[in-house]
């Protein structure tokens, strides 16, 4: 019977220590992200388009151009998973890479997510810095030195004809 309570005890107490999912849906919780965004650093030009299509699906694409270069695009998502929410890239059409939503470097304006088997970036973010600004960011981890930052701006959607 001890041995019956003593294995009840150690169940509570992983379950106590598991982070649980979040119950918000996708498109709720990273809502301020919706809309189109542009910036520029150095000689790039970023642009990033979300929409929200479904509570679990966000869809976004990215385009960045420099000059005397071929553009570079990226198809991206975030859908609800059984284990929380995830940021999937493909950049220039490649196969899926899912990175898993990091609730703990997370908050209600900021959005981390992480994959450490990934060669790099082994994190992708997010940061509403105000309702006309976003920060993205890709880095090599919490252990890495090599960080690149997207500021951009709220812009116009294409084929959009109303101001923001």
């Amino acid at each position: 019977m001890k041995t019956v309570a003593a294995a009840g005890v150690i169940v509570l107490l992983a379950a106590a220590g598991r982070a649980e999912a979040p119950t918000t849906p996708v498109g709720e919780r990273f809502a301020w992200m919706a809309g189109c965004w542009g910036g520029e650093k150095d000689t790039a030009a970023f642009h990033e388009m979300w929409t929200v299509v479904s509570p679990d699906l966000m869809l976004g694409m990215s385009a960045t151009t420099k000059p005397s270069k071929p553009a570079e695009f990226e198809f991206l998502r975030i859908e609800g998973r059984a284990g929380g929410p995830a940021y999937v890239a493909q950049p220039g059409g490649a196969p899926p890479t899912a990175f898993a939503w990091s609730a703990a470097d997370s908050t209600a304006d900021a959005a981390t997510f992480v994959n450490m088997q990934h060669d790099f970036p082994k994190r992708v973010g997010y940061r509403r810095v105000d309702a006309g600004s976003l920060l993205a960011w890709i880095d090599a981890g919490p252990k890495g030195s090599m960080r690149v930052e997207f500021p951009m701006k709220r812009t116009s959607c294409p084929g959009e004809t109303r101001e923001r």
